[in-house]
């Protein structure tokens, strides 16, 4: 989570996990449900996070119409389509289990952490936690 040896630059890390529809509290390893994208998957979720996709000179339709309709991009909440993603991360996990599997994920949650360097603890300050129902 943070670059070997430098306790100088401060780093912010996800945790993405599931609630079943047994009520067990389960990891989810978004790398392992887009393959193809492996290597980024974690710059997709900072992407999202900073609202990257709104900041490109030729918007998508969607992203244009809510730019409108919040009057900019100053006024978007961090991560907006955070709950996209994890849309997108719990029907993968879920086309991987039968239907009647109590393993399914009837919720999914990305946790954001910040570490704030100069020393090796103090891992676990909580930033803010998206949660989508499935």
């Amino acid at each position: 989570m943070m670059a070997a040896g430098d306790l100088q630059r401060a780093w912010t890390y996800s945790i993405v996990s599931g609630e079943t529809v047994s009520g067990e509290k389960v990891d989810v390893r978004p790398a392992h449900l887009t393959t193809p994208l492996y290597d980024r998957t974690w710059g997709l979720v900072n992407a999202t996070v900073v609202n990257g996709s709104f900041k490109l000179d030729s918007l998508h339709p969607s992203n244009a119409e809510l730019l409108k309709q919040v009057g900019g991009i100053e006024n978007l909440p961090p991560g907006v389509r955070i709950p996209e993603l994890l849309q997108a991360w719990g029907k993968l996990y879920n086309a991987q289990l039968p239907e009647n599997s109590r393993g399914r994920l009837k919720a999914i949650q990305l946790d954001l952490y910040r570490w704030d360097s100069g020393h090796y603890g103090d891992y676990g300050t909580l930033v803010k936690t998206w949660r989508k129902e499935l």
